[in-house]
Parts: C-alpha cells; structure tokens; sequence
C-alpha cells in the first residue's frame, strides 16, 4: 500500500515503518488494576520515540517530541499518541519534523479528519503518508529542520537560513499535493 508520488520519493503509511500506540488515561482501569512497573514496561516511552498530542492539527501548536533519553520512564496521557518508528527505515528526527512541518489543513484532508476538533486516532494516523526518501536524506532534511525551526515568517529577509527553510518548505509541503 506505498505510492510513488513527487520524483520517485517513496510514500509508505506510517503503520508500515512505525509502531503506534495511545498514551493511558489515569481514569482506566489499567492505571488502577496495574503496577507501576508494568506500566512503565508496557505503555512507557522508550529512546527515540516520537510523543504527539491528539490534537497536534488542530491546535495550531504542532509540537512532537522526540525521546533522547530515558533514565526518566514516562507514561505519556491518554490524549497522546506514541510512534516508534522502525529505525531502518525512519530516522527518528526526520519523523518528527515531518509531523510539524506538515501543514494541518492537508493532513487533515489527507486522513480525512471529520470531527470538529480534528483529533487524531490511533487508526488515522496509521494511514498517514510519509515520504520516505534514504537515510542520509533523512539526516540531512533533519538536520536542516533543527537549524529554521524558528523561522519568523514576518521577518523573513532577517534570517540568514531562509533558503534551507525555503526547501524544506518546498519538500514537506508539497508531499501532498
């Protein structure tokens, strides 16, 4: 179920290079009937997992976070979605700057979003597309993210990196059109 879209990049569903998973409500009953260390060990997040909120398209506040570190186990909430990408084929940054760097109203479109607060669902973010270009590109596209996450988009002729955030722009938004 991949597609070659934009140039042979190779666009894979996300299901197929990541395991995917709901953070636990504190109101379930496998928080209340489960041993902290069970539940660390089944439902924490584990170095490079990537974190999102439900609502990371509808809020406007596209945040992911990316797991470095885990000498602090964390159980991530029940309206938060947690994405273990397959590290052979998806570099954990390169996962997390395409969930911010995508625009919502596409994903939305492109999942089929229909709920009034957009939320995503375990199910629908299964089928998001992902372009998939090799590793190093992956790295590299990363990396460039890292440096114009911050772009002021009012401010454009201040920035000295607005060319990098110009082709990542032109990379990211156009998977979907």
């Amino acid at each position: 179920q991949q597609k070659i879209m934009n140039d042979k990049i190779l666009f894979i569903p996300l299901k197929q290079i990541s395991k995917i998973s709901k953070g636990i409500s504190i109101k379930s009953k496998i928080w209340k009937n489960t041993s902290r260390n069970e539940l660390e060990e089944h439902y924490g997040v584990q170095k490079n997992d990537v974190v999102i909120s439900r609502k990371i398209y509808s809020t406007g506040k596209k945040i992911a976070v990316l797991i470095k570190d885990t000498t602090i186990v964390v159980v991530p909430n029940g309206s938060s979605l947690i994405i273990r990408p397959d590290i052979t084929k998806l570099f954990p940054p390169y996962l997390k700057a395409f969930l911010e760097f995508i625009p919502s109203d596409k994903v939305i479109k492109e999942l089929k979003l229909t709920s009034q607060k957009h939320l995503l669902s375990k199910g629908s973010l299964e089928k998001l597309l992902v372009p998939l270009p090799s590793l190093e590109e992956q790295i590299q596209l990363s990396s460039e993210y890292e440096k114009v996450k911050t772009v002021d988009f009012y401010h454009r002729y201040a920035n000295p990196i607005i060319e990098q955030y110009d082709s990542l722009m032109n990379f990211f938004w156009t998977c979907y059109n």
